[in-house]
This record gives C-alpha cells, sequence and structure tokens, in this order.
C-alpha cells in the first residue's frame, strides 16, 4: 500500500467515524434535558484526553511521558485552542441546528488560511482571497435564517470554533516538528478542566452514559488519524475530504432525530462546501505543479 492510499484511507476512516459526534451530543440533551452542557463538556474532554493518551502509550509504551514532555510550550499553546474549540463545539451543537454549526466549522481552511496571514504573515493567493469571500457569504446565508432566535447563539458558537481551529492548525505548522498526538489530549484535558470549575454537576445519568463514551471513543481515535495523515499525502488533499463531515453528519442528524437543515442552511452549505472543495483541489494541483519544477 502506497504511502499516498494510506493517509486517503485514514482520513476518509476518520471522517466517517467522526460524523456521529455532533448527534450523539444532541442525544444526550433529548435522553436527560437536566444534563448540563458544562458536564457534557467534562466527559466529552476527560474521555478524549484519556483516549488519545492509551493510543499514545500503546504506540510509544516506556517513551510515552517523553512524548508528553517534548511537546514543549507550543504544545501547550496549540492543545489551549484545541481545548477552547472543543468547548464552543458543543455549546453549537446545543443551541443551533446541526447542520448550520458543521456548515459554519467547515470554514475552518479558510480561518487558517486568515490567522496564518495575521501570525505567521504568509500571504495567500488570489484564488484564496475569492474562495474567502465566497465562503462568506455562505456563511452569512446560513447565519441570516438564524437572526432574532437563540440559534444566532450557536452560530457564532460555531463561528469561534472555526476560529480556534485556524489558530490550532496555523501553530502547528509553525511549530510542524511537535508530536500532534499528546497535544490532542492535552486539548481534552483542558477543556475538561475549565468545565469542571462551570458545572454543576459532573454526575450523569446511567441512560447517556454510552452516549458519552462513544464521544470519546470517536474523538480519540478520529482526531488521531487526522493529525497523523498528512504525514503520507498533502494537507490540501486531507482538507478535501473534511467536508464530507459536514454531509455525513447532517444526513444522520436528519435521520436520527428528524432534524431537517433549513432553506438557508442547504444553499449556504451548498456554497460553502463546493468553494471549500475547488479551492482544496486547486492547492493540490498546484503543490503537485511545484513538486514537478
Amino acid at each position: 500500500m502506497s504511502n499516498h492510499l494510506k493517509g486517503l484511507l485514514m482520513t476518509i476512516f476518520a471522517v466517517v467515524i467522526l460524523s456521529p459526534d455532533s448527534v450523539l451530543i444532541r442525544l444526550v440533551e433529548d435522553a436527560s434535558p437536566d444534563v448540563d452542557s458544562w458536564t457534557v463538556l467534562f466527559w466529552r474532554g476527560a474521555l478524549y484526553a484519556v483516549g488519545v493518551s492509551t493510543l499514545v502509550f500503546l504506540k510509544y509504551r516506556s517513551k510515552t511521558i517523553s512524548e508528553f514532555k517534548n511537546i514543549g510550550k507550543g504544545g501547550l499553546l496549540i492543545g489551549f485552542f484545541s481545548g477552547i474549540s472543543t468547548g464552543t463545539f458543543v455549546f453549537a451543537i446545543v443551541y443551533t441546528s446541526i447542520a448550520n454549526a458543521l456548515v459554519i466549522i467547515s470554514t475552518g481552511p479558510i480561518m487558517i488560511a486568515i490567522v496564518a496571514w495575521v501570525l505567521l504573515r504568509e500571504k495567500s493567493s488570489l484564488v484564496t482571497w475569492i474562495a474567502m469571500v465566497i465562503v462568506f457569504i455562505g456563511i452569512y446565508i446560513v447565519m441570516s435564517g438564524s437572526v432574532g432566535g437563540k440559534s444566532l447563539v450557536g452560530d457564532f458558537f460555531a463561528l469561534i470554533t472555526a476560529v480556534m481551529m485556524g489558530f490550532t492548525f496555523t501553530l502547528t505548522r509553525k511549530y510542524k516538528d511537535i508530536n500532534m498526538v499528546p497535544v490532542n489530549a492535552i486539548g481534552g484535558l483542558i477543556a475538561a478542566i475549565i468545565a469542571v470549575f462551570m458545572a454543576n454537576t459532573i454526575a450523569i445519568p446511567k441512560e447517556v452514559v454510552s452516549y458519552i463514551i462513544a464521544m470519546g471513543v470517536i474523538l480519540s481515535i478520529s482526531f488521531s488519524l487526522i493529525t497523523i495523515a498528512p504525514r503520507y499525502m498533502p494537507a490540501a488533499e486531507v482538507g478535501m475530504i473534511m467536508p464530507l463531515e459536514t454531509v455525513l453528519g447532517s444526513l444522520i442528524a436528519w435521520y436520527i432525530i428528524k432534524e431537517e437543515p433549513t432553506m438557508n442552511a442547504l444553499i449556504g452549505g451548498s456554497i460553502v462546501i463546493v468553494t471549500l472543495f475547488l479551492h482544496s483541489w486547486y492547492s493540490t494541483n498546484q503543490a503537485h505543479k511545484l513538486e514537478k519544477i
């Protein structure tokens, strides 16, 4: 099996198993309305940290502690932004429709370009700037359907999540020698620490335990694979596959919890996803051309 095929399969598998994640949050809310969102975030973050740490241990054994120490201050900073995005994602799913949240969060690649321009002074191409404008038009269409309701709050949480992703992945490129898998565990731990101080209680009813555990397993496996995949294939190609999660997640929500996307979400989401795919495709082709020169 070639490295490229290995990276491709990793990314597709990661995206497919990540797709039910948002529905699991909503299922917890439906099964036990009294469960605080902060409580969900605590267990989500804690199990994410434990799951990733377990995977690191299985791979590195006696070198596990060293792998965590080696992430340094850069890794801790990346973990901080990752932890914040883990939290804002939960509140986005709670306060707005899953389709809205996933569409807005899928703009992460564009946010990465903006943050890289601000932090690293990386100049984006004209094509990227055009893509940014089109994507933000799509976001406006999605969010315009939420004006006047609490869904708008969730939409903003989703936008914050996308921005935090921009910081996370931009810093990952800056500190490219860091093993990012342990950093994922730090992100989960930070989310759990913040949540434990905000939650009324960390106790959860037995009827939601399976959903909570499933979240931890899904996050641990999926984000570890997404982190590793760029070692085997260009990051731009990974970005081409990521919008698939938006489509699958929305369809799963439609099928399982009967949450039908609004017309604004369908129109704006289509604009965003098609633009992101075409931009990633263009970026990949340009990278291949440069490699041949």
